[in-house]
């Protein structure tokens, strides 16, 4: 399973309405093209210290999951998806990072290992 997380920074003026409906769409984008396994998003949780943060610092985060990386890479290189980015961008000026992976366990949860611990 690979799980492609988005990271989403919006203009102070776009409307709570307006982030609904984008993450709406992208929903129904995602989970319609059959590529795509499982979807969510949700608002970052704001800390006193966010306010200071050095870094980007999210509105919102999105994750989908698809079977595997040639799947996710098949969705990517949708012309709808392409559109979809491409029509929202103009629409929002949000900014966006974005990283695939594997499914994470943290460390502690369920008896997961740390990627890197030694295993005698």
């Amino acid at each position: 399973m690979i799980v492609h997380t988005l990271i989403y920074r919006f203009p102070d003026d776009v409307s709570p309405q307006s982030r609904a409906e984008f993450f709406q769409d992208m929903g129904s984008l995602t989970l319609g093209t059959g590529l795509v396994r499982g979807y969510d998003h949700k608002p970052h949780l704001w800390l006193p210290a966010d306010n200071r943060a050095r870094g980007l610092t999210a509105a919102a985060i999105a994750q989908f999951t698809c079977d595997d990386l040639k799947a996710l890479e098949t969705f990517s290189e949708l012309p709808e998806v392409y559109d979809f980015v491409t029509t929202w961008k103009e629409k929002l000026r949000f900014e966006a990072a974005y990283a695939n992976h594997e499914v994470l366990t943290p460390y502690g949860e369920q008896g997961a290992q740390p990627s890197n611990a030694r295993r005698d």
